[in-house]
């Protein structure tokens, strides 16, 4: 859009394209904003023509938006905000946010974030939707780049250009059975890598820290989370977890926890997004925010 444009322009359009986009359906969308179907219809031609762009397409039955469209509605939910409080000179207040946010995280990580945060944001911004999906380490970073993903939670790194920031720290430890050979004792690195493992859901730290140091562990399965204390206290398996959860894990299961080896214990949780995100408003809130509830 050419800035001899923005002269005539109708920034009840851009409500107009974020209610589209989010309720898929030229009618929903109207009801939102108490327009008849034929008038979101001629809001909904307006905006074809002014972005060159279909923005809805049919497909299966019902709408979904284009790459344009999506585009356009990934910056809306920072920029109406800011326009919101600059006709009514009002400050950023979380009430007003609407729309959804998108992140990818481990299991753990949506552990220790996820309670806390629903729990303040239904009481602070009961307007805004927060989607979650598994992180996926080898396509988080290109979502990111394409503006299908808000924020990711990772540990220990994030490559350039990307943002990001500790979110919170905790160390490994061992969880093993009750009556479990090793009994107490401490774990050298030697000794750890002659015993089997199981991996819990998410925990890549782990793996990123033996591959830095050349050292390569016997897993024997994979698991979630959820499943991990119910299968250490049935074997003689090694389960490598976050202090946080291992604590959980031996409060519902016939399992202890002993220390890991010392080149495993510490390690840092980031929360990492795309510069473009940077300064926008909402984006800011969420992401300190977390780091309060995260603690």
């Amino acid at each position: 859009m050419h800035l001899g444009h923005i002269k005539g322009f109708d920034l009840n359009l851009l409500v107009s394209l974020q209610a589209l986009v989010e309720e898929r359906s030229i009618t929903r969308a109207g009801r939102r904003l108490s327009l008849t179907q034929p008038a979101m219809s001629r809001v909904f031609d307006r905006l074809q023509k002014l972005f060159g762009d279909e923005l809805l397409i049919r497909t299966g039955g019902r709408y979904e938006p284009t790459h344009r469209a999506l585009d356009i509605y990934a910056e809306l939910k920072g920029l109406l905000p800011k326009i919101s409080g600059l006709v009514d000179g009002k400050e950023f207040n979380p009430a007003d946010i609407t729309g959804s946010f998108r992140m990818e995280a481990t299991d753990y990580a949506a552990l220790v974030v996820l309670p806390g945060l629903t729990k303040v944001l239904l009481q602070t911004a009961p307007g805004l939707r927060i989607e979650v999906s598994p992180l996926d380490n080898s396509e988080f970073l290109k979502r990111l780049e394409a503006n299908t993903l808000d924020l990711a939670f990772r540990a220990n790194e994030a490559p350039q250009p990307f943002r990001s920031e500790p979110v919170f720290r905790d160390k490994c430890v061992c969880l093993i059975r009750k009556g479990h050979p090793l009994g107490r004792r401490h774990l050298t690195m030697e000794g750890y890598l002659r015993w089997k493992h199981v991996g819990g859901g998410g925990m890549g730290v782990v793996q990123q820290i033996l591959d830095r140091i050349g050292c390569k562990r016997d897993v024997q399965l994979r698991v979630p989370f959820s499943v991990l204390g119910s299968i250490v206290e049935r074997t003689d398996l090694i389960a490598t977890v976050p202090q946080r959860m291992a604590k959980r894990l031996a409060a519902s299961s016939k399992t202890q926890i002993v220390p890991a080896p010392r080149e495993l214990q510490g390690f840092t949780y980031l929360q990492i997004w795309h510069p473009r995100y940077e300064s926008d408003s909402v984006h800011k809130w969420l992401r300190e925010l977390i780091k309060q509830v995260a603690v």
